[in-house]
């Protein structure tokens, strides 16, 4: 198997579990207290996924860098023009700068696989 074919199933793979974790760890924590004269203070946790803090739309927000980085995997696999691979490792990388302090961070990697997957294609190097 070629290495650009492996570095862009692992940008997919890196995709899905950051989408999973995401889904399913807490991305809120909280506690409050009440407190009443002569009565002991009583404190609540509360904790919410993000999904449970803005709604299923967020699945939707989830599966862009997924679709990415299977079209790039497929790109590869197809043997498509290298232009798309760069543009889909170009795109996954834009995306993870516009949503850096929120969920990009978490689709770094994947994106950053994707431009090492767009460079390490050697079978489409030479021209033809």
């Amino acid at each position: 198997m070629r290495v650009a074919a492996i570095l862009a199933a692992a940008a997919l793979l890196a995709g899905v579990l950051a989408a999973g974790f995401l889904s399913f760890a807490d991305s809120y924590s909280g506690q409050t207290c009440e407190a009443s004269p002569g009565r002991e203070a009583v404190c609540t946790d509360t904790s919410a996924t993000l999904v449970e803090e803005n709604g299923k739309w967020v699945y939707g927000v989830l599966a862009v860098p997924i679709a990415i980085s299977l079209g790039a995997l497929m790109a590869v696999a197809f043997r498509l023009p290298r232009g798309i691979e760069w543009s889909l490792a170009g795109l996954a990388l834009l995306a993870c700068l516009i949503a850096i302090f929120s969920v990009g961070v978490f689709f770094l990697l994947g994106a950053l696989l994707l431009v090492a997957a767009a460079a390490t294609d050697r079978a489409r190097l030479a021209p033809s």
